[in-house]
């Protein structure tokens, strides 16, 4: 069961590429769990920040501007820590299924972002 994990920094109205993009993993089966956490560092500011998590498989939306969590101090980030967890889901195309996983930093400061995707089971 592949994970794959990234840490983004991202400017300020900026929108990450594909996290998956050039992995073994952008185009993958039908019946395929995928299971997508994030988690945005706000250190040193006093709100929460507007950042927007976006994942789709092929041209169906799975999250569309989904707020990101917080980084909690003492809470670890991880895929299978629920408190980060923004989507679970299944893909259904019978054939090869493009996923993509993007960032929008809707906020005025660089913002940096942990991101995790559990592929399969």
């Amino acid at each position: 069961m592949p994970l794959v994990q990234k840490t983004l920094t991202l400017a300020a109205g900026a929108t990450s590429d594909n996290i998956l993009a050039n992995t073994n993993y952008e185009f993958v089966d039908g019946n395929v769990r995928l299971r997508v956490a994030s988690a945005v560092d706000t250190a040193g500011t006093s709100v929460t920040a507007d950042t927007f998590l976006n994942v789709s498989v092929n041209n169906a939306e799975y999250s569309k501007d989904v707020s990101v969590p917080a980084l909690v101090s003492g809470q670890p980030f991880g895929v299978l820590n629920g408190s980060y967890t923004n989507n679970d889901l299944l893909t259904t195309g019978s054939q090869r299924n493009r996923v993509l996983v993007r960032f929008t930093n809707d906020t005025a400061a660089t913002r940096t972002i942990r991101c995790g995707i559990f592929i399969g089971g």
